[in-house]
């Protein structure tokens, strides 16, 4: 069910989003295309290093396979795409988990903002609402970069990240009006009754708000054609077998994608 569209005055709301962005997202054949890792909301971000001690994988599918991404250790951009074949090229990226301790009020407020009612009744259950939120979380992000001109294929295929969002709508060949579904997926699974944001990668930078059904389906329709990103969270109680740090078990997932996107010129920019 779609809940709106939010203003930029709920930029709070998207702090946590952690998402792919390609310098552009269709390059000729041998263009360098830097990716950026960046942490917050489109209009507020900050870019993180690439740090090796993080990553679970990195890596490009494109038409000729699987390939690891390069990048320098410690600099940002995080890695680097220099891709000769044309056609849908999926980054995709993993991090192992970091834990956080946010104070109660705020780590309350966190859990409304993204959605996560059975956390907050938990906690209740527990009589932790007085207590900080201790979490243990890792990221799961994916993008899509359309090298040349050659039409785009394999959109609709998970790539096998953790948490994972999966079109069922082609981005590249929306049009204004159309719908936009999106499903989210955990260990290969549909989730469902999860929030999902939508957001605009350039201005304004609005944020629409879906959760997803029992076949873990987002709806949306957006305004316009262009950059966007969809991120959402799932978070599980912790448990001892797991070996983490903290209460919470969190998996972030983002999809980084262009909307009807047309074909490049022919041959490399300037």
């Amino acid at each position: 069910m779609l809940l709106g569209a939010l203003a930029l005055l709920c930029v709070p709301l998207a702090a946590h989003d952690h998402w792919i962005t390609p310098a552009t997202f269709h390059p000729a054949p041998n263009e360098r295309v830097d990716l950026r890792l960046c942490v917050g909301h489109p209009s507020q971000f900050e870019e993180q290093i690439r740090d090796p001690r993080r990553i679970v994988r990195f890596d490009v599918l494109g038409p000729q396979g699987t390939k690891p991404l390069p990048g320098v250790d410690g600099k940002s951009p995080a890695g680097i795409l220099r891709a000769r074949d044309e056609g849908l090229h999926v980054l995709a990226f993993e991090s192992d988990h970091a834990f956080v301790e946010i104070a109660p009020e705020k780590y309350e407020q966190y859990l409304e903002d993204e959605g996560l009612s059975d956390v907050l009744a938990e906690r209740t259950r527990r009589g932790e609402t007085a207590r900080p939120g201790r979490d243990s979380y890792a990221r799961c992000d994916k993008a899509f970069v359309r090298v040349g001109a050659a039409e785009p294929s394999g959109w609709e295929r998970p790539v096998g990240l953790t948490c994972e969002l999966v079109p069922e709508t082609d981005p590249f060949t929306w049009k204004a009006g159309d719908e936009l579904v999106l499903r989210l997926e955990f260990q290969g699974e549909p989730l469902a009754d999860r929030q999902v944001k939508l957001m605009r990668l350039t201005a304004p930078f609005t944020i629409t708000l879906a959760r997803t059904d029992e076949h873990g389906r987002a709806r949306f329709r957006p305004e316009s054609a262009g950059g966007w990103v969809a991120s959402s969270v799932h978070q599980r109680r912790a448990t001892p077998e797991q070996g983490l740090e903290g209460d919470w078990d969190g998996w972030w997932a983002s999809l980084t994608f262009e909307l009807g996107a047309s074909a490049p010129p022919s041959g490399a920019r300037g």
